[in-house]
């Protein structure tokens, strides 16, 4: 089989050839090499017509194209039809991926777009509470506030939202100086930690919603933070400005666990 013919075969439908086509592809690495990018364009095409909802008309459109291009096209003879063929498969092809890969993009840019408006809204709701707690965190850093809350008082209060804080080496040496339940998110559970860092008050936050998509950092003038997804809720490590939540960020992501 020559190689106009092969590609005729091969582009009327890349992933449905007859058996002589498949041999003459075994048999030849250039042909099979023309089968295997035909076929990766047709999966690449269809993996995006899977995730993108196609505009209505879009098929009409589309559907239309052949019609008006082929009244234009005048075969003068076998090599020139095959050719033109060719051209016009890959101008379809092309023109249609571009076509449902803006849908993609508008799609992922909107996703996108409406994640990052929910995520400022998350950290305003945190930082909201952490000035209500002002006072409290400054007692911290003043010593009036110099007790040990031990690993079960502190469970008993994680445990109201659906976590708890394992105990060993690590965990026991925290001086966790404050523990009590608080609400960031309404309809959600939540449990307050307050433990001494270096340059102040560090807030361990534990939420038992819906983990967020992925991690993300949040700050303002005054604290830095990040929120990160865990098992069947959130955990948020908030600090001073300067302070390195990156020691304590791993020790409570290996030492907190859901429960619920």
């Amino acid at each position: 089989m020559d190689e106009l013919e092969f590609r005729k075969r091969v582009y009327a439908n890349p992933n449905d050839l007859d058996q002589e086509t498949l041999d003459a592809a075994r048999d030849n690495s250039a042909l099979q090499e023309i089968l295997e990018q035909t076929q990766m364009l047709d999966a690449a095409v269809d993996s995006i017509t899977n995730t993108v909802d196609v505009p209505a008309g879009l098929k009409e459109k589309l559907m239309a194209i052949p019609a008006s291009a082929d009244s234009s096209i005048v075969a003068e003879n076998n090599v020139t039809s095959i050719n033109s063929g060719k051209l016009r498969f890959f101008q379809y092809y092309a023109m249609a991926a571009c076509l449902l890969l803006a849908v993609g993009v508008t799609f992922s840019l909107t996703a996108k777009r409406d994640s990052f408006s929910g995520d400022v809204a998350f950290s305003d709701d945190i930082f909201a509470h952490l000035y209500e707690d002002h006072g409290e965190m400054d007692y911290i850093v003043a010593g009036i506030f110099d007790g040990i809350v031990t690993i079960p008082a502190i469970n008993e209060t994680m445990s109201n939202a659906g976590a708890r804080l394992v105990s060993n080496t690590f965990t026991q040496a925290l001086a966790i100086r404050s523990a009590r339940p608080c609400i960031i998110l309404p309809a959600y559970e939540s449990a307050h930690l307050m433990l001494e860092g270096t340059q102040g008050a560090i807030s361990v936050f534990v939420i038992n919603n819906s983990p967020v998509s992925s991690e993300f950092s949040i700050n303002d003038d005054r604290f830095n933070g990040v929120v990160i997804p865990m098992g069947d809720g959130n955990m948020i490590l908030v600090g001073e400005k300067n302070e390195n939540l990156d020691q304590y960020k791993a020790l409570f992501s290996q030492n907190v666990e859901w429960i619920i």
